[in-house]
């Protein structure tokens, strides 16, 4: 009995002992993830004027003010960034109301680049952040995983669908190799063309090349281990490479407006 005593309160020192730091603290994903499992469908539509009624969403929004990002372990701070990246679209897209797309301009079927991916009109983690903060300074520079490209939605119609779920510091490795896989192997990730002897990528590709270059040494390379059996071996036959047309049409079940 005295030795099990013993070996208990030796547990209770080690433990108490443990440097604050260590101990990686958690943010609650839970209201996120029910509001994307009620209001995006499997096709990644979104009801977007659903979520502008929920008060849930709104109560996330309001929490990713205080998340404490630098207190989360790597997992954790990287299933909350593209969360925050996310859920910022969802609200802007409730709050600006596009007709057609994001990059819509005041000229019908005139899509350019505007200001919904700039614009900081949102705090996260106590700083005024855009989508384009989120993704470039934090998600790409700080934590380089090239996977986020197929997690982190621009409301469009070629983007990755929209997931039926939320980022948690548990699952994000897991989740982020499967909506990678998935996109690649989706027809707005990858397309043959047997006759022209033409592969065509997404073109996420094209714009972000230099991060799929930095952790496989090329696109190609690190398309590699998440393609179809058939594309795999098309690859072989050293095919050009093109570009998919990027549609930005919103990926909204019904028109906002």
């Amino acid at each position: 009995m005295m030795k099990k005593l013993i070996i208990f309160l030796f547990s209770v020192l080690i433990l108490s002992s443990t440097p604050p730091e260590t101990l990686a603290d958690t943010f609650d994903h839970f209201k996120f993830d029910q509001i994307l499992k009620q209001y995006v469908d499997n096709k990644g539509l979104v009801d977007y004027k659903g979520i502008a009624k929920e008060p849930r969403f709104q109560e996330y929004m309001e929490s990713l003010k205080q998340a404490k990002a630098d207190e989360l372990s790597g997992n954790g701070q990287l299933a909350l960034w593209l969360n925050a990246y996310n859920a910022v679209t969802i609200d802007k897209v409730i709050k600006w109301k596009p007709k057609k797309s994001v990059r819509e301009t005041i000229f019908p079927g005139v899509w350019t680049a505007t200001k919904f991916f700039t614009s900081r009109d949102h705090i996260v983690a106590g700083r005024r952040l855009s989508q384009d903060d989120i993704e470039n300074e934090i998600l790409r520079k700080r934590l380089k995983d090239p996977r986020i490209h197929f997690s982190i939605v621009c409301a469009s119609s070629s983007c990755p669908l929209l997931a039926r779920f939320a980022f948690t510091e548990a699952n994000v490795q897991a989740k982020l190799e499967e909506k990678t896989r998935r996109y690649i192997r989706s027809s707005r990730g990858t397309r043959i063309d047997y006759a022209e002897n033409t592969l065509y990528l997404s073109k996420l590709f094209d714009w972000f090349a230099g991060d799929f270059d930095s952790q496989s040494g090329s696109v190609p390379e690190f398309v590699k281990p998440y393609l179809a059996k058939e594309a795999l071996t098309f690859l072989e036959r050293d095919p050009k490479i093109a570009y998919i047309h990027y549609d930005w049409a919103l990926n909204a079940k019904e028109p906002l407006r």
